[in-house]
């Protein structure tokens, strides 16, 4: 059933207060250190890994968590969609758009057949790929529904994308003798390429303030900090797709008369 009751309250109580602590301990971070190190997204995922562990009788958490894993996470994607503004994508220009959806749809592409040719199986490979491709860990929580993945699924392409993100940090600047590029050119190579805007800035300030400016401006739209690759597009491609794939879901028992 997608309507919650009595089961649902302690599951759902603890997912909300596991989040106002990952908001909380993400906030903190860009109060004290003047930006973002580690996202909410992640903070919430290592917060429920500690709960998982320490809190006894967890079985009476797991109603409430799988309904906010389901038709809670599928109204934070609606919200996701709702927050892109087609208005400002369209004034950049078609060229930009096209540049932006071609990235996207590459990169997808590129980083499923890699991540199938390293022995990862379809779907962690599809939520790998979306993470990098397009806007990291909140693109791997909305296609996560989508395509049915797996709990296991979701953590591990969340810890593999951190990875990546970490070896692009530490490998995009030897890229600039290799290829020549001006500090500006490589501003806009680490804004377009690192996916978080904590490792976009940790990528590009240490070549140069100019790297960095250049980087945090084409990683960003204006006025957010997010990245500005859409997300919902992914997510519609995503859903056609699942449906084709997905193997069709069995029919749930009927309730008995007794049970309630």
């Amino acid at each position: 059933s997608i309507r919650p009751d009595r089961r649902h309250v302690p599951g759902l109580a603890l997912a909300a207060i596991l989040v106002a602590l990952a908001a909380a301990g993400a906030a903190a971070e860009s109060a004290i250190l003047g930006q973002g190190v580690i996202e909410a997204l992640v903070l919430a995922l290592l917060l429920g890994v500690v709960a998982r562990n320490v809190l006894r009788d967890t079985a009476r958490f797991e109603p409430g968590a799988s309904f906010a894993a389901k038709p809670v996470l599928e109204l934070g994607v609606a919200f996701l969609g709702a927050a892109v503004d087609l208005r400002q994508l369209l004034a950049a220009g078609p060229v930009l758009a096209l540049i932006i959806v071609g990235g996207v749809v590459l990169g997808i592409a590129f980083g499923y057949i890699i991540g199938r040719a390293l022995g990862l199986h379809a779907k962690l490979a599809i939520l790998v790929a979306v993470g990098n491709a397009i806007c990291g860990n909140s693109a791997i929580a909305a296609v996560a529904p989508v395509i049915r993945a797996e709990k296991k699924d979701v953590a591990s392409a969340i810890g593999l994308t951190a990875v990546l993100g970490v070896c692009l940090v530490l490998g995009l600047p030897l890229l600039i003798p290799v290829l020549a590029l001006s500090h500006y050119d490589y501003g806009v190579l680490a804004g377009m390429s690192v996916y978080a805007v904590p490792q976009v800035i940790a990528a590009a300030f240490p070549v140069s303030q100019l790297s960095g400016a250049v980087a945090r401006r084409s990683s960003c739209r204006p006025g957010s900090r997010r990245k500005s690759r859409p997300r919902w597009p992914g997510c519609y491609a995503m859903t056609t797709c699942a449906r084709r794939w997905a193997p069709p879901a069995r029919p749930a028992p009927r309730n008995s008369a007794g049970s309630g």
